[in-house]
């Protein structure tokens, strides 16, 4: 799934089950193939991240983290207690896989439930949603959802990619937040996602009211 024409197949509606067999097929191949389209909006993020969060101890949820790309991301920028969660099985088979210096990767990582938004409130004062809110993906009403688990002074990093900024239902979810106050943008910047040929993204970064 390494060239456009497969891609682009990917930002497109479709039912969670479509989106899980999608994933399922994929898992074993993932990594090489974005590896192979400089996927680069996991880095994009932790950076933007360790701005605004300089406690490298504080607990991050790596929400949809698929195969562990972006919290090894995340440890490469120096933090240490992140924990993770997906809707695909063979993706977080893979994320278990993944060590850090002092063992596994992820502290704890469990398998989501599409229907039920399994994170208690406040339980993390951050989340990172790596190319998840998106197109083909969740659904813009996550971004809402995954705002009202965080305490006041929490921070959601997420990324809308070219064809998600292409669709109002994202981009007018992300507005309305701002509107009404819940939470304010500490961070944009628009940057490579996949490679030039594929898409670019905005990497965000909210925090909580």
């Amino acid at each position: 799934m390494a060239d456009q024409t497969k891609t682009d197949k990917l930002w497109t509606p479709r039912s969670v089950a479509e989106t899980k067999k999608i994933y399922a097929d994929w898992a074993d191949t993932y990594e090489q193939d974005v590896t192979a389209m400089a996927y680069a909006t996991p880095d994009r993020i932790a950076a933007a991240l360790l701005a605004q969060q300089p406690d490298l101890g504080a607990p991050i949820l790596d929400f949809g983290c698929g195969t562990g790309l972006s919290g090894v991301a995340l440890a490469r920028h120096g933090f240490t207690a992140i924990d993770g969660t997906d809707i695909s099985p063979e993706m977080i088979a893979h994320a278990k896989a993944k060590t850090g210096p002092d063992g596994p990767l992820y502290q704890s990582l469990w398998l989501s439930d599409p229907e039920i938004l399994s994170v208690k409130r406040a339980a993390y004062g951050t989340i990172v949603a790596t190319g998840v809110i998106s197109l083909g993906a969740a659904p813009p009403e996550l971004l809402d959802e995954l705002l009202d688990t965080l305490d006041v002074g929490g921070l959601l990093a997420f990324s809308y990619n070219d064809p998600t900024l292409a669709d109002t239902a994202y981009t007018g979810a992300l507005a309305a937040i701002l509107k009404t106050g819940k939470a304010t943008q500490v961070f944009r910047e628009y940057g490579p996602h996949l490679n030039a040929k594929v898409t670019g993204s905005d990497v965000l970064v909210l925090r909580r009211l």
